[in-house]
């Protein structure tokens, strides 16, 4: 863990004020655990960009300046004293996709932030799997970098699964409306679905190993009795524990059964 040092940081009115200054971390991509020293009243601009291994911030509720955590792509929390571990992680969703509106720090994890996170989410979801397509390869979009449109959409649904996956995983403040929302895209976008499967194959390529994820698709409708067997037969040998897991969310635990499937 690194403790950031504190300095005196000029404001645009000409007074000064403890914090971290501007580039303090820039581009340190060996990076992976930071804590800003409660006493910081801003972290500046670009403090923390490009630092790429970057997964866990300490903070206190200061002000931040611009593209503080920008291509900070690992980033899996950010806490912030008051909030608990559901803001952590969904602040350092906001910061990964360079939110600004969502990394007020006064506000994180107060009921009003979780509504504006989850009108975020809803309005991603909501939006159509090809928008933002035209302008993805000139601008070198990380997160699908495809040319074929269809590739291009299908990484949007699995982006919008693992969004929806994200937020029911960290409930706090989520309202019935949207919890609605995200279990009715993950079983829309299951193995078997027409509307495509890429909810299922997000969890085999990203989050196979990982039980929190596959526990949140289940949860979600994500299995039934219409595909279990389809989604049990589709998990590679090497993922025994998800395979485990699944059989018995699908009440597959007989003898017979299991002596037919490949653990």
């Amino acid at each position: 863990m690194t403790i950031v040092s504190l300095t005196e940081v000029s404001l645009p009115d000409g007074s000064t004020v403890l914090g971290v200054e501007k580039k303090a971390m820039l581009g340190q991509g060996r990076l992976k655990e930071v804590t800003v020293p409660g006493e910081a009243l801003i972290i500046d601009d670009w403090a923390f960009a490009g630092c790429t291994a970057l997964e866990e911030v300490s903070m206190p509720r200061c002000a931040l300046g611009r593209g503080v955590f920008k291509d900070c792509r690992a980033l899996k929390h950010i806490r912030v004293e008051g909030a608990g571990e559901d803001a952590a992680a969904l602040l350092a969703e906001a910061a990964r996709q360079d939110v600004t509106y969502l990394l007020d720090m006064e506000k994180a994890g107060t009921a009003e932030w979780y509504e504006l996170w989850d009108a975020w989410l809803v309005r991603f979801v909501n939006a159509d799997d090809s928008e933002g397509y035209s302008g993805q390869v000139p601008c070198g979009e990380e997160d699908y970098g495809l040319s074929d449109v269809a590739a291009y959409e299908s990484g949007r649904r699995r982006e919008k699964a693992r969004r929806c996956l994200l937020r029911l995983m960290n409930p706090e403040g989520l309202d019935a409306g949207t919890r609605d929302i995200c279990k009715q895209y993950i079983s829309g976008h299951t193995l078997g679905s027409p509307k495509g499967d890429e909810a299922w194959q997000l969890l085999l390529e990203r989050y196979g190993e990982e039980e929190q994820w596959y526990t949140a698709f289940a949860d979600a409708g994500g299995i039934d009795t219409s595909n279990a067997m389809m989604i049990i037969d589709s998990i590679p040998p090497g993922l025994a524990r998800m395979k485990s897991f699944f059989i018995r969310r699908a009440g597959l635990g007989t003898a017979d059964i299991l002596s037919g499937l490949d653990l």
